[in-house]
């Protein structure tokens, strides 16, 4: 009894010694295909950041209009 569990402990330490450095990520998968699950998710995601983009540059040119009429 007392020898195995002296062996399942050599083991546990051994087995997280660490030595080995783990394997590198796969190299040229950073792309998703176009066609896949979240594909509709992504072009709602886009759409809104264009609206998002519109509602800025709308939003400065507003800037830009009160600043010439405080100025004058």
């Amino acid at each position: 009894m007392k020898r195995s569990l002296i062996v399942a402990a050599l083991l546990l330490l051994g087995g997280c010694s660490g030595q080995e450095e783990p394997p590198p990520p796969p190299q040229g998968q950073g792309r998703v295909p176009d066609a896949n699950v979240f594909s509709g998710q992504v072009r709602a995601l886009e759409r809104a950041e264009g609206v998002e983009q519109t509602i800025q540059d709308a939003a400065e040119r507003q800037r830009q209009a009160i600043e010439a009429q405080t100025s004058r």
